[in-house]
């Protein structure tokens, strides 16, 4: 299991990374002291480092010193969480982020550090109804699964690789329906192997703006979805926060204060 070090001083920042990077599966262990961060980054090998911005800007400690040795010596990627416009220190080898911090942002910089095969886009497994449209004709589908690129969909028949088609599914809980035009990439056949799954995974094709803003909104509310109330809770996003997301504002799930 893939370990990662979060290292900052606001308590939102620590907590939420936290649970999410916890629901995805790595070992995480998060502090706010300098004196745990350095004796964890002296202790352990991490495979990721999330530092933010002002413990790198109080001069030289031996804080900065020891994490100049990971990411120096021992190749750890490093993270800098920005705070109130500051800079990243030119002198580290890293990569920074925003805060707050956008939920596809953060997932794209997981998948390229901790990843041997990365994917390229946050996929969440779910069941939709849909409409294919094929030749002009409806036929009722089922949606699998869905990303901000694409969608995982059975139906009762093969479809052709690159054939194109276009869906219509609900965005439930946001009172809207996309109309997507896509093509078929791949289709998968019921096997033993793949516990008998059959449909067509299917890329989007002349996806507005708009289309693209309301997928992501709906990516991240099935995604907040997924977690227990206690994950929840941890992040400060109660029930009644979760089932009322604007579909026109970006979730940004992590608070600078």
């Amino acid at each position: 299991m893939k370990r990662v070090i979060v290292g900052d001083s606001r308590e939102k920042v620590l907590s939420t990374l936290e649970v999410i990077l916890k629901h995805w599966g790595y070992r995480v262990v998060v502090s706010s002291s300098p004196e745990q961060i350095e004796a964890l980054l002296l202790e352990t090998s991490p495979d990721l480092l999330f530092m933010g911005a002002h413990l790198l800007q109080s001069g030289p400690t031996k804080l900065t010193q020891t994490v100049g040795d990971k990411t120096l010596g021992e190749k750890c990627p490093l993270v800098v969480l920005k705070e109130n416009g500051r800079s990243f220190p030119a002198n580290f080898p890293c990569e920074s982020l925003d805060v707050p911090i956008g939920l596809f942002e953060l997932y794209a910089m997981i998948q390229k550090y901790l990843e041997k095969t990365p994917r390229k886009n946050l996929r969440l497994d779910l069941k939709l109804p849909g409409v294919l449209y094929r030749d002009g004709a409806p036929h009722l589908s089922e949606i699998l699964s869905l990303s901000e690129q694409g969608l995982f969909i059975r139906s009762a028949f093969r479809l052709a690789q690159n054939e194109p088609l276009q869906v219509i599914f609900p965005l439930m809980g946001m009172k809207k329906e996309l109309e997507i035009e896509g093509r078929v990439l791949y289709n998968v056949l019921p096997a033993p192997e793949n516990n008998y799954l059959q449909g067509s995974g299917v890329e989007f094709q002349h996806l507005t703006d708009q289309d693209h803003l309301c997928l992501q909104r709906f990516i991240e509310r099935c995604f907040l979805g997924e977690m227990t109330p206690s994950e929840r809770s941890r992040m400060d996003l109660t029930d009644d926060q979760v089932q009322d997301l604007d579909q026109d504002v970006s979730l940004k799930l992590i608070s600078s204060h």
